[in-house]
């Protein structure tokens, strides 16, 4: 096979080309990338600026190897998205969004997990339709080889169980008055199908505060297709949401989220990879459950109930730090009086990165500080992603909510 021209690869990695010089090795990046700290790191191509540099080897005709080998791509898949080198890079090398850009040249054959990855919004949609049968099929023993033989979901893993959609029971649901006006509700697949309470513990509280709740034609946020490289299928998804969302936006709607997936996705991955008018709109009018209750707290709309003062850890999940959400988060929590014990520790599990039967084990690797922490504490667990709940849930066995989960409670509403 003819090896594709560096221009050609240019094309592909399109703007982030750029970023591949930008890096000036000052291994900032490996400091807090999680898979640049565990035992199989002693490879400098495994570490964080270990994979830039391999780019600029490459692109400076030092590397003979193509990025499409399997082996360079197999580096490549060590970067699960987590987003912490943005934060501490000099330059401001965007790795992760780079990274993702050389996934899309795999060429590996991987057609069924592709198409799972693809279609996971409408094969959980149909999977939510049975609950029952599709619960006990994916917690048997036979649903987890196939789950594992189809997509390399690791058997180990206990899936979360299917309910049926918080979306339909939006919809469904008789409306209230409504004196404030609507709230649309992007809701993202963990919440749609699986902690649907959470989704309806938030819905009850926004319409007690004066709003109706609705939710608008929606995909999945997409981050799984940006983290495997599947990068036309994620702005395909992209392109969809922003279209119905800005029609909602444009009735004068805000877009809420719960999931710091969707919310990153919103804000800040939508508007970066579609490049145009529409997502930024609809980026500048998302906000999130922590920051409209913290909104609605500074218009003394609501106050909180301090009677109890109990202790709480915050997990500072990867996700909540991307998105610009721990302080509000931090400052919730407080407000609802909590006093907080702060663990900022990757879980390891990376999206459903440590799903995956080949980095599972690594993935255990990389939260085993957390696991320890947690274990050595011993107190209830706010942690604002949807994996990291069920990463630490499957190895602490500790109360591990969202944060909302543990303010809704102490809400008091001031309203007449």
């Amino acid at each position: 096979m003819t090896l594709p021209e560096p221009s050609e690869i240019e094309r592909k990695l399109g703007e982030y080309f750029e970023d591949v010089w930008k890096c000036i090795r000052c291994g900032f990046c490996n400091s807090v990338c999680p898979t640049s700290n565990t035992s199989r790191s002693y490879m400098s191509s495994l570490t964080s600026r270990g994979r830039i540099i391999l780019l600029q080897a490459y692109f400076s005709d030092i590397l003979s190897k193509s990025l499409k080998d399997e082996e360079i791509q197999d580096l490549m898949q060590y970067c699960f998205g987590c987003r912490r080198c943005i934060e501490v890079c000099p330059p401001g090398v965007r790795i992760p969004n780079l990274i993702w850009r050389v996934k899309q040249l795999n060429d590996e054959p991987r057609h069924l997990r592709k198409f799972i990855l693809t279609h996971y919004g409408e094969l959980l949609r149909l999977f939510s339709r049975f609950p029952r049968l599709s619960n006990l099929l994916l917690h048997s023993y036979l649903g987890k080889i196939l789950l594992e033989v189809s997509s390399g979901i690791s058997r180990k893993i206990d899936f979360p169980v299917f309910n049926h959609s918080l979306e339909e029971w939006i919809n469904k649901r008789r409306k209230s008055n409504g004196s404030r006006g609507r709230i649309a509700y992007f809701i993202d697949v963990f919440t749609n199908y699986h902690e649907v309470e959470l989704g309806k513990k938030v819905v009850e509280l926004i319409e007690k505060l004066g709003y109706i709740v609705v939710a608008p034609p929606q995909r999945e946020a997409g981050t799984l297709l940006l983290e495997e490289g599947l990068i036309e299928e994620a702005y395909r998804v992209a392109e969809e949401n922003i279209e119905n969302l800005y029609n909602t936006v444009k009735d004068g709607v805000k877009i809420l989220t719960s999931s710091p997936a969707a919310y990153l996705a919103l804000k800040k991955d939508y508007p970066e990879l579609l490049g145009d008018t529409k997502s930024r709109i609809v980026s500048e009018n998302t906000v999130d459950i922590i920051q409209l209750l913290l909104n609605e707290y500074e218009e003394g709309t609501i106050d909180f109930d301090m009677s109890s003062q109990d202790q709480l850890v915050y997990h500072l999940s990867c996700f909540t730090k991307a998105s610009g959400l721990t302080k509000d988060v931090r400052r919730i929590l407080t407000l609802a009086g909590y006093r907080l014990k702060e663990l900022d520790l990757c879980c390891g599990i990376g999206g459903i990165w440590g799903m995956n039967k080949k980095y599972y084990d690594l993935s255990l690797e990389v939260g085993l500080n957390l696991f320890n922490e947690l274990k050595k504490i011993n107190l209830p667990v706010a942690s604002q992603s949807e994996t990291c709940r069920i990463q630490i849930k499957n190895n602490v066995l500790l109360d591990v909510r969202h944060p909302f989960s543990f303010i809704v409670d102490r809400v008091k509403i001031n309203m007449e």
